[in-house]
């Protein structure tokens, strides 16, 4: 038999499995929905942003700086308001622009670079809204420059583009309360977006790992004899899904581990002393995380895996072999990694709604948990852990269920169609 009609059986294999057909229509309804929604959401951000008013804190009251706000306050459509503090100004808009004391010396002194402060207020997850906001501060910061060029070439009747005049911002962010630089909200975000990642990554290979060694075990024609054995099938539910869950923390631990070596040896080049930074960001986000969300991170880790497993199981104990359950629990990782992704990207604010949302799809309820505890918010994240543990506990009762049932023998029927591989 040549190579060409192996292919064909082997697509056509596929191509009739009513589980792959099952997982290519659950792959295109959920991210075709959950597209429409990041895309509203990136929307309502833009268009926000659009209008958002900025607070000034002039320090220094000169005829000068007088004018290069009036220029850049004209030239911005009436964006920026007079603030008398910081905290002030913080309490009525999202972004605060700091005109120090020396910026007219500074101005006026060719050599000098001009330095600005600016503050930005941020209670969302979202790495969209917050890039927004801080890409204004930066707008604001750029046309303040460049109204200082045109107010010295205006007093000076010369050209404004010959006036070249580097600017630098340093830039604070307000996190739920918690103030960093900027610098420190760069490395937090990072580490915040990238954990739902892992957390999706590693109870979608659960699920696999425990559909296909469930799977594996049938095939092999284990699963009878093992069924068999005068002990409770409760106890087989709960062994395979404890024996997944170990072969996922191993897979878990080599990625992250991964990761950080990886991001470690990026910054080695740039750090002075690689050991020493390395502590001081640790500490950083020890600080900034603090010990109970790092605590209830590994509770929801724990639970994520449970719940996975237990559905990994289930799924592995109705369909006849590996391939078919590998073709039903891939959608499941790319389904969680995706409402990962969507409470990130969509801005949703971190409420008992969403703390639901995160309780019941695992993956996003590390960042419930930080960002709670970091609000101060005890309700949701109560209710958010209250959900994960009754998620996990109904999906493992379905699992005992079933193997309780001739379903986990005979496999499930759907109407005339039943969940094995055509042949």
């Amino acid at each position: 038999m040549s190579l060409t009609p192996l292919i064909i059986r082997e697509v056509k294999a596929f191509v009739k499995n009513p589980a792959f057909i099952m997982s290519i229509v659950l792959l295109f309804v959920f991210y075709g929905a959950l597209g429409r929604l990041i895309s509203t959401g990136v929307q309502t951000v833009v268009e926000e942003t659009l209008n958002v008013q900025v607070g000034v804190v002039v320090e220094d009251n000169s005829e000068f700086v007088n004018k290069v706000l009036s220029i850049a306050n004209e030239t911005s459509g009436g964006r920026l308001k007079l603030v008398g503090s910081v905290d002030s100004g913080l309490s009525m808009y999202e972004i605060v622009v700091v005109i120090p004391p020396d910026f007219t010396s500074r101005a006026m002194n060719l050599n000098e670079t001009l330095v600005l402060e600016s503050y930005t207020k941020i209670n969302t997850v979202s790495p969209v809204v917050s890039s927004a906001k801080t890409g204004i501060a930066m707008t604001i910061s750029e046309l303040i420059r460049k109204s200082v060029a045109f107010t010295i070439a205006v007093e000076n009747n010369i050209d404004p583009s010959l006036i070249e005049k580097p600017i630098v911002v340093n830039s604070t962010v307000e996190l739920y309360g918690k103030t960093m630089r900027m610098e420190e909200y760069t490395a937090f975000s990072s580490i915040l977006g990238i954990i739902p990642v892992i957390v999706a990554i590693i109870i979608g290979v659960n699920a696999m790992y425990a559909s296909q060694f469930t799977a594996t075990e049938k095939v092999e024609k284990a699963f009878e004899m093992l069924l068999a054995q005068p002990i409770p099938r409760r106890n087989v539910v709960f062994a395979k899904i404890i024996g997944s869950i170990v072969a996922s923390l191993l897979m878990g631990i080599a990625y992250f581990a991964g990761i950080l070596f990886m991001l470690s040896s990026a910054a080695t080049p740039s750090a002075p002393a690689p050991s020493e930074t390395s502590i001081n960001l640790a500490d950083f986000l020890y600080q900034t995380f603090g010990f109970e969300s790092i605590s209830i991170s590994i509770v929801s880790i724990v639970l994520g895996l449970v719940y996975s497993g237990a559905i990994g199981v289930t799924l592995g104990s109705i369909v006849s072999d590996e391939r078919i359950a590998g073709a039903l629990t891939t959608p499941i990782l790319f389904v969680f990694i995706g409402v990962g992704y969507a409470l990130l990207f969509i801005g949703l604010p971190i409420n008992v709604v969403t703390g639901v949302i995160a309780g019941v799809t695992i993956a996003p309820l590390p960042i419930v948990a930080v960002v709670s505890t970091m609000m101060g918010d005890t309700t949701t994240l109560a209710v958010s852990l209250l959900v994960a543990v009754v998620s996990t506990l109904s999906v493992m009762s379905i699992a005992v269920y079933v193997f309780n049932r001739d379903i986990v023998v005979l496999g499930l029927r759907i109407g005339r169609l039943k969940i094995r591989e055509r042949t």
